[in-house]
């Protein structure tokens, strides 16, 4: 816990005591202080220039000030409105005024991804203000984000169709890119905030004026249709709206809570760990899950992996393959850039995008651009073939390819192009490389990406399998092993 002492209520004016409404506030301050780590030496709060985040910065700075934490004033400048060199401006006055230390970043918003405005200025404006955290050595930033925000985020996810898990709204402390985010006034209604700026405000920054974003009752904006039409028309009928939806968000993030929980213990029961793939969940085990837990568990098992989640419908379809397809019938779903593959009785992550040297198509009757030729073994341990992503390593054995063999012509690093044969042993006769990876257990997503050496048109070594048997061998002898690099293929059976 940060230093408990609470700071008196700032109490601007001539000498009258605080209002209810201050104390308030600044209690709430005092809340998030005090869960601050021990040791802390400064935080940071944003200030866009209104009166939300403005009054938060009035409030905090004799909070931090008498708990001996440097404060700094964080202004991101979108550029969005023809108003926000003023905004900028006045953010920095209000600063100054607070004797606090003061930085901005201008960002510029992308939508080409077709985020919309709104989210994508939300992206820039947190990447913004973890890049100003990180310059001023801050881990901490208050958020003026108040009851009003938390109502409108909570409906505007409800009407995206989001589930439990994204209804919940806002949390009080949320962490982004290393960086702690605490809103304070998540309970306090925005009216409150703004009557305690009007009383106290001329006394905490004389002359300082908070601006008003026009956008904010912009009805092309879903926020500003919000504000305009909507919440108006609810408050007319529900005037205690936000108290109920406030409330909802709070217990459906403790429903929340809870569905994680059943289903971090589901996918503990159904996973299990198989180099390279990490955790891949046995099938048979999920199918023996109610459809509903296996949703969760599938959900939490991509998040798990770093990914987004895929959209309700492209998991149901993934539940009905799992489903109907038969044990030895491959699935993929492509999600970002990787697929989501069944090997017999896993599901695995195949990061096939994040590869280098993957080999992208088929190959097969192809003019050979995609071999590596040429390659001439003059005792090296390693030589890498950036063609194919990886490094073929020459090791001495008891028994292995001759060297002097090797020595005597260049070799070639190519694709299977199909109807390749290996004799694994001298007693066994040739067989097809497909029959030989289907009995190692590599799914055949991998085979394709595992190459071939030959001298010539001789056939000496196939990654995962091994050396042929028919090339000249000698005591001791070489053994070559293919190291990829990003490794992919496995034995999983």
């Amino acid at each position: 816990m940060a230093d408990s002492r609470r700071p008196s209520s700032p109490e601007p004016g001539q000498g009258g005591s605080a209002s209810p409404l201050l104390v308030a506030l600044v209690s709430a301050l005092n809340g998030a202080f005090d869960a601050l780590p021990p040791g802390l030496a400064r935080l940071a709060v944003a200030v866009s220039g209104g009166p939300d985040s403005s009054a938060l910065a009035m409030l905090a700075a004799p909070v931090a000030r008498e708990r001996g934490l440097a404060l700094h004033v964080f202004h991101v400048h979108h550029g969005l409105h023809a108003q926000a060199d003023d905004w900028a401006r006045i953010a920095s006055c209000l600063a100054d005024r607070l004797g606090l230390p003061f930085a901005q970043t201008r960002v510029s918003v992308d939508t080409s991804d077709g985020r919309g405005i709104e989210a994508a200025a939300r992206v820039a404006r947190y990447a913004a203000l973890a890049d100003m955290a990180r310059a001023a050595d801050v881990r901490h930033i208050l958020l003026g984000h108040h009851q009003d925000d938390q109502v409108e985020t909570v409906l505007l996810r409800l009407l995206r169709g989001a589930g439990l898990d994204g209804v919940g709204g806002m949390a009080a402390v949320s962490q982004l890119d290393g960086i702690d985010y605490l809103r304070p006034w998540l309970t306090v209604p925005r009216s409150r905030i703004q009557e305690t700026l009007r009383d106290y405000g001329p006394a905490l920054a004389p002359d300082y004026v908070a601006v008003s974003d026009p956008s904010n009752l912009d009805i092309r904006y879903a926020r500003g249709a919000l504000r305009s039409d909507v919440l108006p028309a609810i408050e007319r009928t529900w005037p205690g709206y936000r108290s109920t939806l406030e409330r909802f968000a709070r217990l459906a993030t403790e429903s929340a809570d809870v569905l994680r929980e059943v289903a971090a213990a589901d996918l503990e029961a159904v996973q299990e760990h198989v180099p390279p793939y990490d955790h891949c969940v046995r099938v048979s085990a999920l199918l023996g899950l109610s459809e509903a837990r296996q949703t969760l568990v599938l959900r939490l098992w991509l998040a798990e992996h770093g990914l987004t989640m895929p959209s309700e419908a492209r998991l149901l379809e993934l539940q009905r393959q799992l489903q109907r397809a038969a044990r030895d019938r491959q699935i993929v779903l492509q999600h970002e850039t990787v697929h989501v593959r069944r090997f017999r009785d896993w599901l695995v992550i195949d990061r096939v995008g994040e590869r280098s040297g993957d080999r992208t198509g088929d190959h097969s009757g192809d003019d050979g651009a995609a071999d590596a030729a040429g390659i001439v073994w003059t005792g090296e341990a390693d030589i890498r073939v950036d063609s194919h992503g990886g490094i073929l390593q020459f090791s001495s054995a008891a028994q292995g390819i001759d060297p002097q063999w090797l020595r005597g012509g260049p070799l070639s690093i190519a694709w299977r192009r199909g109807r390749e044969r290996l004799k694994v042993g001298p007693a066994t006769p040739s067989r097809s490389l497909k029959n030989l990876y289907q009995e190692r257990g590599i799914p055949s997503w991998e085979r394709e990406r595992l190459p071939l050496v030959y001298r010539g048109d001789i056939l000496v070594y196939a990654a995962g399998l091994g050396i042929d048997a028919r090339v000249p061998q000698a005591e001791p002898g070489i053994r070559l092993n293919w190291v990829a690099d990003r490794p992919g293929a496995t034995v999983v059976s």
